[in-house]
């Protein structure tokens, strides 16, 4: 049988997260949408009897998270938030750091993982980190807009197969660094924009823990790298 992947959603975003529902059956999942409500959410072993029906977790992309969840004012460029996404999106997160569900978050979903694991992000690259990089590039959705660099000898780059690419992009919020070098709480950054933005992190003891903040979902029938790394996904959800 195919592993259930749980893509993190409601119902009503179906059209949104399309996208990560085909990319996982591309690779060899069966995707489901599920939500945990606030009565599961908020209840640790109701969360983990919830979670228990999949086989590992995709955090996807979506709104900015609410600055308050990492202790900072808004940024008068913050985008639209939604407060039931943020809830649900970080307890999930954090069950999957506390109880090792093979886990991809991609975009927003990076920037949940380091929140949750009580890291800040920065709330608009453009003031916050200014670059010539154009990480915000919504159009087409498979259009490559920068390259990155992994990290030698990371998961990230075995699984990908590479330790240079291309990849799309569509973000103005990215993950900060520690005041560790190279480490977002208990992850190591793996990937680099040449500017030095983090694009991708793993959990160094974690079975299956990475993050990426290019959008894989939408090139993985043309881009190795893209396809390699769900693959490698959805078989560490099949172990």
């Amino acid at each position: 049988m195919n592993p259930r992947i749980l893509v993190a959603g409601p119902e009503t975003k179906a059209e949104y997260l399309k996208h990560y529902i085909q990319a996982v059956r591309f690779a060899g999942g069966e995707p489901e949408l599920g939500w945990p409500e606030s009565d599961v959410r908020n209840e640790e072993g109701s969360l983990k009897a919830f979670l228990r029906r999949y086989h590992g977790i995709l955090l996807p992309g979506g709104a900015d998270i609410d600055p308050r969840h990492y202790g900072l004012p808004p940024h008068p460029k913050l985008g639209e938030i939604d407060k039931e996404l943020d809830e649900a999106h970080l307890a999930i997160a954090r069950m999957a750091l506390q109880d090792e569900w093979p886990t991809l978050a991609i975009c927003r979903g990076m920037q949940v993982m380091a929140v949750a694991a009580g890291e800040i992000l920065y709330q608009h690259l453009p003031d916050d980190l200014p670059s010539p990089v154009n990480h915000r590039r919504p159009e087409p959705k498979d259009a490559l807009a920068h390259g990155v660099e992994v990290l030698d000898g990371s998961r990230l780059a075995r699984l990908c197969g590479s330790e240079k690419f291309m990849v799309n992009s569509r973000h103005h919020q990215a993950v900060r660094e520690g005041p560790v070098p190279g480490k977002i709480g208990p992850f190591n950054a793996a990937a680099w924009a040449p500017d030095e933005v983090i694009e991708g992190m793993e959990h160094p003891t974690h079975p299956f823990l990475v993050a990426v903040q290019w959008h894989p979902e939408d090139l993985i029938e043309t881009h190795t790298p893209s396809l390699l790394l769900f693959q490698g996904f959805i078989e560490a959800c099949r172990a």
